[in-house]
């Protein structure tokens, strides 16, 4: 099994579409989950194009910020069910092969000061409702450590929470 999670800054630039496509042809995705879209929604036939047996589920971007788009190769997977918050996106998934369920997560963290602690709410929330085996990745757009940074910038608050 082989997935990716990947910050795009933004499917509407051009040849972003092309670039994510290849992305998941040239490395044999089984899934993917890309954060900050910037986008309210998708066509069907720029879902298909980036792969045709995926199926998809996209959490819209509010304002000029966010926005998830979560895909699961349908040849290999089944998604029993889908769980949308404001800042994650979760599948409850069973392996065809041999019937393993586990969950995948994908998050796009508040980057701003006001949303971060119902962010980390909702995260707690998501990981106390299930047990078993979960994949979670995204842009938790909170840096615990100050070699993350380039500028050396940090806010300790969230930092120390974290």
């Amino acid at each position: 099994m082989i997935g990716a999670f990947w910050n795009v800054r933004g499917l509407n630039k051009e040849g972003q579409l092309q670039c994510i496509t290849d992305f998941v042809s040239d490395n044999k995705l089984d899934f993917v989950g890309f954060q900050e879209t910037k986008k309210e929604s998708f066509s069907y036939s720029f879902l298909n194009y980036i792969h045709k047996y995926f199926t998809w589920k996209a959490l819209p971007t509010v304002g000029t910020a966010g926005g998830i788009l979560v895909g699961v190769n349908t040849n290999k997977f089944e998604v029993l069910s889908w769980q949308i918050g404001s800042y994650s996106l979760a599948a409850m998934i069973k392996n065809d092969s041999d019937k393993f369920v586990w969950r995948l997560v994908v998050v796009y963290g508040s980057p701003y000061e006001e949303g971060k602690l119902e962010f980390l709410q909702e995260l707690e929330g998501l990981l106390d409702n299930w047990e078993g085996p979960t994949v979670i990745g995204g842009d938790f757009n909170i840096v615990s450590n100050i070699k993350e940074k380039s500028n050396g910038n940090i806010n300790q608050k969230w930092a120390d929470f974290v």
